[in-house]
Protein backbone atom coordinates (compact mmCIF):
# COMPACT_ATOMS: atom_id res chain seq x y z
CA UNK A 1 0.00 0.00 0.00
CA UNK A 2 1.61 3.23 -1.16
CA UNK A 3 0.93 6.00 1.33
CA UNK A 4 0.60 9.74 1.11
CA UNK A 5 3.57 10.57 3.33
CA UNK A 6 5.99 9.38 0.66
CA UNK A 7 3.78 10.47 -2.20
CA UNK A 8 4.68 14.00 -1.20
CA UNK A 9 8.35 13.38 -1.87
CA UNK A 10 7.61 11.53 -5.09
CA UNK A 11 5.19 14.26 -6.13
CA UNK A 12 7.88 16.88 -5.82
CA UNK A 13 9.98 14.90 -8.23
CA UNK A 14 7.12 14.56 -10.65
CA UNK A 15 6.20 18.21 -10.60
CA UNK A 16 9.72 19.60 -10.42
CA UNK A 17 11.75 20.02 -13.55
CA UNK A 18 14.60 17.55 -13.72
CA UNK A 19 17.71 18.79 -15.47
CA UNK A 20 17.82 17.48 -18.98
CA UNK A 21 20.83 15.36 -19.96
CA UNK A 22 23.54 17.45 -21.55
CA UNK A 23 23.59 15.81 -24.94
CA UNK A 24 21.06 16.48 -27.63
CA UNK A 25 17.87 14.55 -27.32
CA UNK A 26 16.15 12.51 -29.94
CA UNK A 27 12.67 13.85 -30.49
CA UNK A 28 10.93 10.50 -30.03
CA UNK A 29 12.79 9.78 -26.80
CA UNK A 30 11.88 13.22 -25.51
CA UNK A 31 8.21 12.58 -26.31
CA UNK A 32 8.26 9.18 -24.60
CA UNK A 33 9.87 10.60 -21.50
CA UNK A 34 7.40 13.48 -21.14
CA UNK A 35 4.44 11.23 -21.92
CA UNK A 36 5.61 8.75 -19.28
CA UNK A 37 5.74 11.45 -16.61
CA UNK A 38 2.32 12.80 -17.56
CA UNK A 39 0.75 9.31 -17.54
CA UNK A 40 2.30 8.67 -14.13
CA UNK A 41 0.73 11.85 -12.79
CA UNK A 42 -2.60 10.72 -14.26
CA UNK A 43 -2.25 7.36 -12.44
CA UNK A 44 -2.29 5.45 -15.73
CA UNK A 45 0.53 3.24 -14.58
CA UNK A 46 0.54 0.54 -17.27
CA UNK A 47 0.75 3.15 -20.00
CA UNK A 48 3.43 5.09 -18.14
CA UNK A 49 5.54 1.94 -17.80
CA UNK A 50 5.17 1.22 -21.53
CA UNK A 51 6.36 4.71 -22.45
CA UNK A 52 9.31 4.68 -20.06
CA UNK A 53 10.63 1.16 -20.53
CA UNK A 54 12.42 1.80 -23.88
CA UNK A 55 14.31 4.66 -22.23
CA UNK A 56 15.75 2.62 -19.34
CA UNK A 57 18.63 1.08 -21.32
CA UNK A 58 22.14 2.17 -20.42
CA UNK A 59 22.64 3.93 -23.77
CA UNK A 60 19.62 6.19 -23.34
CA UNK A 61 20.27 9.78 -22.23
CA UNK A 62 17.12 9.52 -20.14
CA UNK A 63 18.03 6.17 -18.54
CA UNK A 64 18.42 7.17 -14.83
CA UNK A 65 15.27 9.32 -14.66
CA UNK A 66 13.21 6.90 -16.79
CA UNK A 67 14.32 3.96 -14.63
CA UNK A 68 13.31 5.76 -11.47
CA UNK A 69 9.89 6.79 -12.80
CA UNK A 70 9.34 3.31 -14.23
CA UNK A 71 10.00 1.78 -10.78
CA UNK A 72 7.65 4.29 -9.18
CA UNK A 73 4.90 3.46 -11.69
CA UNK A 74 5.44 -0.28 -11.17
CA UNK A 75 5.15 0.04 -7.40
CA UNK A 76 1.97 2.08 -7.67
CA UNK A 77 0.70 -0.56 -10.11
CA UNK A 78 1.11 -3.27 -7.44
CA UNK A 79 4.13 -4.77 -9.21
CA UNK A 80 6.81 -4.42 -6.52
CA UNK A 81 9.04 -7.13 -7.99
CA UNK A 82 9.31 -5.27 -11.31
CA UNK A 83 9.99 -2.04 -9.46
CA UNK A 84 12.71 -3.76 -7.43
CA UNK A 85 14.49 -5.15 -10.49
CA UNK A 86 14.45 -1.78 -12.24
CA UNK A 87 15.98 -0.02 -9.22
CA UNK A 88 18.73 -2.64 -9.03
CA UNK A 89 19.45 -1.93 -12.69
CA UNK A 90 19.54 1.80 -11.96
CA UNK A 91 21.98 1.34 -9.08
CA UNK A 92 24.27 -0.90 -11.13
CA UNK A 93 24.30 1.22 -14.30
CA UNK A 94 24.18 4.71 -12.80
CA UNK A 95 25.59 4.57 -9.24
CA UNK A 96 26.52 8.26 -9.31
CA UNK A 97 23.13 9.58 -10.43
CA UNK A 98 22.31 12.68 -8.43
CA UNK A 99 18.80 11.41 -7.64
CA UNK A 100 20.05 8.21 -5.99
CA UNK A 101 18.69 9.26 -2.58
CA UNK A 102 15.19 9.25 -4.07
CA UNK A 103 15.89 5.81 -5.55
CA UNK A 104 17.05 4.53 -2.16
CA UNK A 105 13.89 5.85 -0.53
CA UNK A 106 11.75 4.17 -3.18
CA UNK A 107 13.69 0.94 -2.82
CA UNK A 108 13.07 0.95 0.94
CA UNK A 109 9.35 1.37 0.25
CA UNK A 110 9.45 -1.62 -2.11
CA UNK A 111 11.32 -3.75 0.43
CA UNK A 112 8.70 -2.95 3.07
CA UNK A 113 5.97 -3.97 0.63
CA UNK A 114 7.80 -7.25 0.03
CA UNK A 115 8.01 -7.89 3.78
CA UNK A 116 11.80 -7.51 3.88
CA UNK A 117 11.93 -5.27 6.94
CA UNK A 118 15.62 -5.79 7.70
CA UNK A 119 16.84 -4.61 4.28
CA UNK A 120 14.30 -1.77 4.25
CA UNK A 121 15.59 -0.43 7.57
CA UNK A 122 19.16 -0.80 6.36
CA UNK A 123 18.38 1.20 3.22
CA UNK A 124 16.68 3.96 5.20
CA UNK A 125 19.73 4.28 7.43
CA UNK A 126 21.63 5.48 4.34
CA UNK A 127 19.30 8.49 4.15
CA UNK A 128 20.31 9.95 7.52
CA UNK A 129 21.32 13.56 7.10
CA UNK A 130 19.78 13.79 3.63
CA UNK A 131 16.84 15.95 2.55
CA UNK A 132 14.65 12.83 2.72
CA UNK A 133 15.50 11.95 6.32
CA UNK A 134 12.17 13.11 7.76
CA UNK A 135 10.21 11.33 5.04
CA UNK A 136 12.25 8.19 5.70
CA UNK A 137 11.29 8.30 9.39
CA UNK A 138 7.62 8.61 8.46
CA UNK A 139 7.87 5.70 6.04
CA UNK A 140 9.53 3.58 8.68
CA UNK A 141 6.93 4.39 11.34
CA UNK A 142 4.04 3.60 9.02
CA UNK A 143 5.23 0.13 8.09
CA UNK A 144 6.36 -0.76 11.60
CA UNK A 145 2.99 0.26 13.00
CA UNK A 146 1.39 -2.20 10.59
CA UNK A 147 3.74 -5.03 11.55
CA UNK A 148 1.99 -7.31 14.04
CA UNK A 149 4.53 -10.05 14.62
CA UNK A 150 6.31 -9.79 17.95
CA UNK A 151 9.09 -12.19 16.99
CA UNK A 152 9.95 -10.10 13.93
CA UNK A 153 10.18 -6.97 16.07
CA UNK A 154 12.51 -8.69 18.51
CA UNK A 155 14.71 -9.86 15.64
CA UNK A 156 14.85 -6.33 14.19
CA UNK A 157 15.77 -4.87 17.57
CA UNK A 158 18.74 -7.23 17.84
CA UNK A 159 20.14 -5.77 14.62
CA UNK A 160 18.94 -2.17 14.85
CA UNK A 161 19.05 -1.56 18.59
CA UNK A 162 19.97 2.11 18.05
CA UNK A 163 16.87 2.86 15.98
CA UNK A 164 14.60 5.00 18.16
CA UNK A 165 11.57 4.75 15.87
CA UNK A 166 11.78 0.96 15.94
CA UNK A 167 12.17 0.95 19.71
CA UNK A 168 9.27 3.34 20.26
CA UNK A 169 6.84 1.48 17.99
CA UNK A 170 7.72 -1.80 19.70
CA UNK A 171 7.21 -0.20 23.13
CA UNK A 172 3.82 1.10 21.96
CA UNK A 173 2.83 -2.40 20.91
CA UNK A 174 3.98 -3.84 24.23
CA UNK A 175 1.80 -1.55 26.31
CA UNK A 176 -0.98 -1.90 23.73
CA UNK A 177 -1.45 -5.60 24.44
CA UNK A 178 1.75 -7.54 23.79
CA UNK A 179 3.28 -6.96 27.21
CA UNK A 180 4.10 -9.98 29.37
CA UNK A 181 5.92 -9.95 32.71
CA UNK A 182 9.01 -11.37 31.02
CA UNK A 183 9.11 -8.25 28.79
CA UNK A 184 9.77 -5.94 31.75
CA UNK A 185 13.57 -5.85 31.43
CA UNK A 186 13.45 -5.33 27.67
CA UNK A 187 10.96 -2.46 28.03
CA UNK A 188 13.00 -0.78 30.76
CA UNK A 189 16.12 -1.01 28.58
CA UNK A 190 14.33 0.56 25.61
CA UNK A 191 12.99 3.42 27.74
CA UNK A 192 16.44 4.13 29.20
CA UNK A 193 18.38 3.74 25.95
CA UNK A 194 16.10 5.94 23.85
CA UNK A 195 14.93 8.34 26.59
CA UNK A 196 11.28 7.36 26.14
CA UNK A 197 8.54 8.73 28.40
CA UNK A 198 8.73 6.65 31.61
CA UNK A 199 5.30 7.74 32.80
CA UNK A 200 3.82 6.32 29.60
CA UNK A 201 5.76 3.12 29.12
CA UNK A 202 6.54 2.05 32.70
CA UNK A 203 3.33 3.13 34.41
CA UNK A 204 2.22 0.15 36.58
CA UNK A 205 -1.44 0.63 35.66
CA UNK A 206 -0.54 0.57 31.97
CA UNK A 207 1.60 -2.54 32.33
CA UNK A 208 -1.26 -4.30 34.09
CA UNK A 209 -3.04 -3.72 30.81
CA UNK A 210 -6.45 -2.53 29.79
CA UNK A 211 -7.44 -6.00 28.72
CA UNK A 212 -7.98 -7.73 25.41
CA UNK A 213 -10.79 -6.69 23.10
CA UNK A 214 -12.74 -9.55 21.53
CA UNK A 215 -15.47 -9.01 18.94
CA UNK A 216 -18.36 -11.48 18.92
CA UNK A 217 -19.98 -11.63 15.47
CA UNK A 218 -22.98 -13.81 16.21
CA UNK A 219 -26.61 -14.02 14.97
CA UNK A 220 -28.40 -12.65 18.03
CA UNK A 221 -31.27 -11.57 15.71
CA UNK A 222 -32.08 -8.61 17.93
CA UNK A 223 -33.86 -6.75 15.13
CA UNK A 224 -36.47 -9.48 14.69
CA UNK A 225 -39.55 -10.47 16.65
CA UNK A 226 -38.40 -12.07 19.92
CA UNK A 227 -41.20 -14.65 20.01
CA UNK A 228 -40.30 -15.87 16.54
CA UNK A 229 -36.53 -15.94 17.00
CA UNK A 230 -36.09 -16.88 20.67
CA UNK A 231 -35.92 -20.62 20.03
CA UNK A 232 -33.84 -20.29 16.83
CA UNK A 233 -31.26 -18.07 18.50
CA UNK A 234 -31.23 -19.87 21.85
CA UNK A 235 -27.91 -21.55 21.06
CA UNK A 236 -26.34 -18.10 20.55
CA UNK A 237 -27.65 -16.68 23.80
CA UNK A 238 -26.54 -19.84 25.63
CA UNK A 239 -23.05 -19.55 24.15
CA UNK A 240 -22.84 -15.87 25.04
CA UNK A 241 -24.00 -16.61 28.60
CA UNK A 242 -21.20 -19.17 28.94
CA UNK A 243 -18.71 -16.62 27.64
CA UNK A 244 -19.83 -14.08 30.24
CA UNK A 245 -19.16 -16.56 33.05
CA UNK A 246 -15.73 -17.30 31.56
CA UNK A 247 -15.08 -13.55 31.36
CA UNK A 248 -15.79 -13.28 35.10
CA UNK A 249 -13.53 -16.23 35.88
CA UNK A 250 -10.66 -14.83 33.82
CA UNK A 251 -11.06 -11.41 35.43
CA UNK A 252 -10.58 -12.96 38.87
CA UNK A 253 -7.26 -14.33 37.60
CA UNK A 254 -6.15 -10.90 36.42
CA UNK A 255 -7.02 -11.48 32.76
CA UNK A 256 -9.26 -8.67 31.56
CA UNK A 257 -11.36 -9.54 28.52
CA UNK A 258 -13.59 -6.91 26.92
CA UNK A 259 -16.44 -8.41 24.86
CA UNK A 260 -17.99 -6.39 22.02
CA UNK A 261 -21.11 -7.93 20.49
CA UNK A 262 -22.21 -7.48 16.88
CA UNK A 263 -25.48 -8.93 15.60
CA UNK A 264 -24.54 -10.61 12.32
CA UNK A 265 -26.66 -12.86 10.13
CA UNK A 266 -25.89 -14.92 7.04
CA UNK A 267 -25.86 -11.73 4.95
CA UNK A 268 -22.32 -11.17 3.69
CA UNK A 269 -22.82 -7.45 3.11
CA UNK A 270 -23.92 -6.83 6.71
CA UNK A 271 -20.88 -8.71 7.99
CA UNK A 272 -18.61 -6.74 5.65
CA UNK A 273 -20.06 -3.47 6.99
CA UNK A 274 -19.25 -4.56 10.53
CA UNK A 275 -15.72 -5.60 9.58
CA UNK A 276 -15.18 -2.25 7.83
CA UNK A 277 -15.73 -0.31 11.06
CA UNK A 278 -12.47 1.23 12.41
CA UNK A 279 -12.62 -0.53 15.77
CA UNK A 280 -12.43 -3.98 14.17
CA UNK A 281 -8.81 -3.46 13.20
CA UNK A 282 -7.96 -2.90 16.88
CA UNK A 283 -9.50 -6.14 18.13
CA UNK A 284 -7.29 -8.79 19.70
CA UNK A 285 -9.53 -11.61 18.46
CA UNK A 286 -12.75 -12.21 16.53
CA UNK A 287 -15.23 -14.98 17.42
CA UNK A 288 -17.64 -15.64 14.57
CA UNK A 289 -19.38 -15.24 12.24
CA UNK A 290 -20.76 -18.77 12.14
CA UNK A 291 -22.18 -19.17 8.62
CA UNK A 292 -19.92 -20.44 5.86
CA UNK A 293 -20.59 -17.57 3.43
CA UNK A 294 -19.85 -14.91 6.03
CA UNK A 295 -16.95 -16.88 7.48
CA UNK A 296 -15.16 -16.46 4.14
CA UNK A 297 -15.54 -12.69 4.44
CA UNK A 298 -14.06 -12.83 7.94
CA UNK A 299 -11.18 -14.99 6.69
CA UNK A 300 -10.20 -12.34 4.16
CA UNK A 301 -10.34 -9.68 6.87
CA UNK A 302 -8.19 -11.86 9.15
CA UNK A 303 -5.52 -12.31 6.49
CA UNK A 304 -5.48 -8.63 5.57
CA UNK A 305 -5.12 -7.38 9.15
CA UNK A 306 -3.37 -10.36 10.77
CA UNK A 307 -6.13 -10.82 13.35
CA UNK A 308 -7.10 -14.31 14.43
CA UNK A 309 -10.69 -15.47 13.94
CA UNK A 310 -12.36 -18.34 15.79
CA UNK A 311 -15.37 -20.04 14.22
CA UNK A 312 -17.31 -21.30 17.25
CA UNK A 313 -19.53 -23.94 15.65
CA UNK A 314 -18.38 -25.04 12.20
CA UNK A 315 -16.98 -28.53 11.63
CA UNK A 316 -16.13 -27.75 8.00
CA UNK A 317 -12.43 -27.29 7.23
CA UNK A 318 -13.31 -25.29 4.12
CA UNK A 319 -14.07 -22.37 6.44
CA UNK A 320 -10.38 -22.11 7.33
CA UNK A 321 -8.91 -23.18 4.00
CA UNK A 322 -5.99 -21.07 2.84
CA UNK A 323 -5.84 -18.93 6.00
CA UNK A 324 -3.36 -19.18 8.86
CA UNK A 325 -5.51 -16.83 10.97
CA UNK A 326 -8.78 -18.81 11.05
CA UNK A 327 -9.39 -21.61 13.56
CA UNK A 328 -12.34 -23.85 14.29
CA UNK A 329 -13.12 -24.24 17.98
CA UNK A 330 -14.55 -27.67 17.28
CA UNK A 331 -12.98 -30.66 15.58
CA UNK A 332 -13.78 -30.87 11.91
CA UNK A 333 -15.62 -33.87 10.49
CA UNK A 334 -12.38 -34.92 8.81
CA UNK A 335 -10.49 -34.81 12.12
CA UNK A 336 -13.24 -36.74 13.93
CA UNK A 337 -13.11 -39.53 11.35
CA UNK A 338 -9.30 -39.54 11.34
CA UNK A 339 -8.93 -39.72 15.12
CA UNK A 340 -11.64 -42.37 15.48
CA UNK A 341 -9.95 -44.53 12.82
CA UNK A 342 -6.57 -44.03 14.51
CA UNK A 343 -7.98 -45.12 17.87
CA UNK A 344 -9.54 -48.22 16.29
CA UNK A 345 -6.34 -49.16 14.51
CA UNK A 346 -4.22 -48.72 17.64
CA UNK A 347 -6.53 -50.56 20.04
CA UNK A 348 -8.45 -53.28 18.17
CA UNK A 349 -7.11 -56.53 16.70
CA UNK A 350 -6.98 -57.86 14.12
CA UNK A 351 -6.59 -54.70 12.04
CA UNK A 352 -9.71 -55.40 9.99
CA UNK A 353 -12.99 -53.50 9.88
CA UNK A 354 -16.61 -53.95 8.86
CA UNK A 355 -18.09 -50.54 8.00
CA UNK A 356 -21.79 -49.77 7.52
CA UNK A 357 -23.02 -46.28 6.75
CA UNK A 358 -26.25 -44.43 6.04
CA UNK A 359 -27.22 -43.36 2.54
CA UNK A 360 -26.80 -39.64 3.30
CA UNK A 361 -24.17 -37.17 2.16
CA UNK A 362 -22.76 -36.55 5.65
CA UNK A 363 -22.63 -40.19 6.72
CA UNK A 364 -21.15 -41.29 3.39
CA UNK A 365 -18.48 -38.62 3.68
CA UNK A 366 -17.66 -39.64 7.26
CA UNK A 367 -17.45 -43.32 6.31
CA UNK A 368 -15.14 -42.59 3.39
CA UNK A 369 -12.83 -40.46 5.54
CA UNK A 370 -12.75 -43.15 8.23
CA UNK A 371 -11.97 -45.86 5.70
CA UNK A 372 -9.24 -43.82 4.00
CA UNK A 373 -7.38 -43.16 7.23
CA UNK A 374 -7.80 -46.70 8.58
CA UNK A 375 -6.35 -48.12 5.37
CA UNK A 376 -3.60 -45.48 5.31
CA UNK A 377 -2.47 -46.72 8.71
CA UNK A 378 -2.33 -50.28 7.37
CA UNK A 379 -5.79 -51.60 8.24
CA UNK A 380 -8.03 -53.67 5.97
CA UNK A 381 -11.72 -52.97 5.35
CA UNK A 382 -13.47 -56.30 4.77
CA UNK A 383 -16.96 -54.87 4.26
CA UNK A 384 -18.09 -51.39 3.23
CA UNK A 385 -21.91 -51.39 3.00
CA UNK A 386 -24.39 -48.58 2.42
CA UNK A 387 -27.87 -48.83 3.98
CA UNK A 388 -31.08 -46.85 3.80
CA UNK A 389 -32.81 -47.01 7.17
CA UNK A 390 -36.12 -45.80 5.76
CA UNK A 391 -36.33 -49.19 4.04
CA UNK A 392 -36.62 -51.21 7.23
CA UNK A 393 -36.88 -54.68 5.70
CA UNK A 394 -33.89 -54.17 3.40
CA UNK A 395 -31.88 -52.72 6.28
CA UNK A 396 -32.62 -55.70 8.53
CA UNK A 397 -31.65 -58.07 5.72
CA UNK A 398 -28.40 -56.19 5.15
CA UNK A 399 -27.40 -56.52 8.80
CA UNK A 400 -28.30 -60.21 8.97
CA UNK A 401 -26.08 -60.82 5.96
CA UNK A 402 -22.96 -59.26 7.50
CA UNK A 403 -20.01 -61.56 8.02
CA UNK A 404 -18.24 -60.57 11.25
CA UNK A 405 -15.76 -63.44 11.25
CA UNK A 406 -12.15 -62.26 11.65
CA UNK A 407 -13.29 -58.64 12.00
CA UNK A 408 -11.25 -56.57 14.46
CA UNK A 409 -14.06 -54.08 14.89
CA UNK A 410 -17.29 -52.81 13.39
CA UNK A 411 -18.08 -49.17 12.56
CA UNK A 412 -21.61 -47.90 11.93
CA UNK A 413 -22.07 -44.32 10.77
CA UNK A 414 -25.76 -43.58 11.07
CA UNK A 415 -27.77 -41.85 13.76
CA UNK A 416 -31.04 -43.50 12.69
CA UNK A 417 -32.93 -45.67 15.15
CA UNK A 418 -33.32 -48.48 12.61
CA UNK A 419 -29.57 -48.75 12.08
CA UNK A 420 -28.85 -48.61 15.80
CA UNK A 421 -31.41 -51.27 16.73
CA UNK A 422 -30.26 -53.63 13.97
CA UNK A 423 -26.63 -53.20 14.97
CA UNK A 424 -27.18 -53.91 18.66
CA UNK A 425 -29.38 -56.92 17.86
CA UNK A 426 -26.69 -58.33 15.57
CA UNK A 427 -23.92 -57.89 18.12
CA UNK A 428 -25.99 -59.24 21.01
CA UNK A 429 -26.73 -62.39 19.00
CA UNK A 430 -23.40 -63.00 17.25
CA UNK A 431 -20.50 -60.98 18.63
CA UNK A 432 -21.03 -59.39 22.04
CA UNK A 433 -17.33 -58.62 22.49
CA UNK A 434 -16.71 -57.16 19.03
CA UNK A 435 -15.79 -53.47 19.39
CA UNK A 436 -18.23 -51.07 17.73
CA UNK A 437 -17.36 -47.48 16.75
CA UNK A 438 -20.27 -45.10 16.19
CA UNK A 439 -21.68 -41.64 16.90
CA UNK A 440 -22.51 -40.56 20.44
CA UNK A 441 -26.00 -39.65 19.19
CA UNK A 442 -26.89 -43.28 19.89
CA UNK A 443 -26.98 -42.39 23.57
CA UNK A 444 -30.14 -40.39 22.87
CA UNK A 445 -32.01 -43.15 20.98
CA UNK A 446 -34.81 -44.19 23.33
CA UNK A 447 -35.34 -47.57 21.68
CA UNK A 448 -31.95 -48.71 23.01
CA UNK A 449 -31.26 -48.69 26.73
CA UNK A 450 -27.98 -47.54 28.23
CA UNK A 451 -27.69 -51.00 29.79
CA UNK A 452 -27.73 -52.57 26.31
CA UNK A 453 -24.99 -50.27 25.15
CA UNK A 454 -23.01 -50.82 28.36
CA UNK A 455 -23.15 -54.60 27.94
CA UNK A 456 -21.63 -54.30 24.46
CA UNK A 457 -18.19 -52.92 23.51
CA UNK A 458 -19.44 -49.66 22.06
CA UNK A 459 -17.04 -46.76 21.55
CA UNK A 460 -18.64 -43.38 20.88
CA UNK A 461 -17.15 -40.51 18.87
CA UNK A 462 -17.95 -37.65 21.27
CA UNK A 463 -16.59 -34.30 20.02
CA UNK A 464 -18.84 -32.28 22.37
CA UNK A 465 -18.29 -34.41 25.47
CA UNK A 466 -18.38 -32.56 28.78
CA UNK A 467 -17.34 -34.25 31.99
CA UNK A 468 -20.37 -33.79 34.22
CA UNK A 469 -18.51 -35.37 37.18
CA UNK A 470 -15.96 -32.58 37.14
CA UNK A 471 -16.25 -30.82 40.55
CA UNK A 472 -16.29 -27.49 38.73
CA UNK A 473 -19.47 -28.53 36.96
CA UNK A 474 -21.52 -28.06 40.14
CA UNK A 475 -20.17 -24.52 40.44
CA UNK A 476 -20.90 -23.79 36.80
CA UNK A 477 -24.47 -25.12 36.98
CA UNK A 478 -25.22 -23.12 40.10
CA UNK A 479 -23.78 -19.92 38.67
CA UNK A 480 -25.59 -20.39 35.38
CA UNK A 481 -28.96 -21.24 36.90
CA UNK A 482 -28.74 -18.36 39.39
CA UNK A 483 -28.21 -15.87 36.57
CA UNK A 484 -30.37 -17.30 33.79
CA UNK A 485 -32.91 -19.56 35.54
CA UNK A 486 -32.02 -22.37 33.13
CA UNK A 487 -29.59 -25.28 33.27
CA UNK A 488 -26.59 -24.83 30.96
CA UNK A 489 -26.79 -26.39 27.50
CA UNK A 490 -23.86 -27.79 25.54
CA UNK A 491 -23.57 -24.36 23.90
CA UNK A 492 -23.13 -22.71 27.28
CA UNK A 493 -20.29 -25.07 28.09
CA UNK A 494 -18.79 -24.41 24.65
CA UNK A 495 -18.98 -20.65 25.16
CA UNK A 496 -17.23 -20.89 28.52
CA UNK A 497 -14.54 -23.27 27.29
CA UNK A 498 -13.87 -21.24 24.13
CA UNK A 499 -13.40 -17.88 25.82
CA UNK A 500 -11.44 -19.37 28.71
CA UNK A 501 -9.04 -21.21 26.40
CA UNK A 502 -8.39 -18.38 23.96
CA UNK A 503 -8.49 -15.72 26.69
CA UNK A 504 -5.66 -17.58 28.38
CA UNK A 505 -3.77 -17.78 25.08
CA UNK A 506 -4.12 -14.01 24.67
CA UNK A 507 -2.77 -13.38 28.14
CA UNK A 508 0.16 -15.75 27.77
CA UNK A 509 1.19 -14.95 24.21
CA UNK A 510 -0.67 -11.88 22.95
CA UNK A 511 -2.96 -11.62 19.89
CA UNK A 512 -0.46 -13.34 17.58
CA UNK A 513 -0.53 -16.64 19.45
CA UNK A 514 -0.39 -18.87 16.35
CA UNK A 515 3.13 -20.16 16.90
CA UNK A 516 2.45 -21.02 20.52
CA UNK A 517 -0.85 -22.63 19.55
CA UNK A 518 1.10 -24.95 17.26
CA UNK A 519 3.62 -25.84 19.95
CA UNK A 520 1.37 -26.11 23.01
CA UNK A 521 0.37 -29.75 22.45
CA UNK A 522 -2.74 -31.27 24.03
CA UNK A 523 -4.12 -29.47 27.06
CA UNK A 524 -6.90 -30.25 29.48
CA UNK A 525 -9.88 -27.94 29.25
CA UNK A 526 -12.00 -26.74 32.14
CA UNK A 527 -14.93 -28.99 31.19
CA UNK A 528 -13.68 -30.42 27.91
CA UNK A 529 -11.32 -33.41 28.25
CA UNK A 530 -8.82 -31.84 25.88
CA UNK A 531 -7.85 -29.17 23.35
CA UNK A 532 -5.07 -29.36 20.79
CA UNK A 533 -4.09 -27.51 17.63
CA UNK A 534 -0.68 -29.15 17.39
CA UNK A 535 0.59 -30.96 14.31
CA UNK A 536 2.72 -33.83 15.60
CA UNK A 537 4.75 -33.77 12.39
CA UNK A 538 5.24 -29.99 12.24
CA UNK A 539 5.33 -28.14 15.54
CA UNK A 540 5.75 -24.82 13.72
CA UNK A 541 2.34 -24.91 12.06
CA UNK A 542 -0.96 -24.96 13.92
CA UNK A 543 -3.84 -27.11 12.73
CA UNK A 544 -6.93 -25.06 11.85
CA UNK A 545 -9.23 -27.19 14.05
CA UNK A 546 -9.17 -28.93 17.43
CA UNK A 547 -7.22 -32.16 16.96
CA UNK A 548 -8.38 -33.81 20.17
CA UNK A 549 -11.53 -35.91 19.72
CA UNK A 550 -12.84 -37.69 22.84
CA UNK A 551 -13.70 -41.37 22.40
CA UNK A 552 -16.06 -42.49 25.14
CA UNK A 553 -17.48 -45.77 26.46
CA UNK A 554 -20.09 -46.70 29.02
CA UNK A 555 -18.69 -48.34 32.13
CA UNK A 556 -21.28 -49.16 34.79
CA UNK A 557 -23.66 -46.79 32.98
CA UNK A 558 -21.18 -43.95 33.33
CA UNK A 559 -19.68 -42.42 30.19
CA UNK A 560 -15.86 -42.50 30.38
CA UNK A 561 -13.19 -41.07 28.09
CA UNK A 562 -10.97 -43.91 26.87
CA UNK A 563 -8.34 -41.69 25.17
CA UNK A 564 -7.62 -39.07 27.85
CA UNK A 565 -5.03 -36.31 27.49
CA UNK A 566 -1.94 -37.52 29.30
Amino acid sequence: MIQSFWNKAAGLLLLGALAMPAQAQVQDANANYNNGKILLQQQRYDLAMAELLPLTGSDSPYAPEASYFYALAALKNNKPDEAYQMLLQLQNQHPNWRGMADADYLLANILFEQGNYERALSKLQELKGSALANDAEGLKRFYLNNLNDKATFERLLQRYGDDKILAQVYADKLIGGWYQPQDRQRLENLVARHNLDRSRYLNPSVLRGQGYDIALLLPFQLNQDLQQTARKSQFVTDMYAGMKLAQDSLQKQGIDINLFTYDTSADTMSVKRVLDTPEMKQMSLLIGPIYKSTAKVAARFAAQHNINVINPLSQDLDVAEGSSNVFLFESSVATQAKQAAAYAYQNFSPKTAVIVYEDTKDDTNFANLYRQHFEKLGGKVRTFNKIKSSETTATATAFRGLNLEDAGHMAVFSDRMTAAVNTTSLLQGKARTLPLVTYDKWLDINQISLRQLDDLEVFFISPKYVNKLNPLNDWFRKQYISQYNLPPSIYAYAGFEMLYYFGTMLKNYGPQFNQQLAQSGSRLGVFYPGMSYTDANNRNEAHPDNQYVPITKLENLQLTVVNPVL
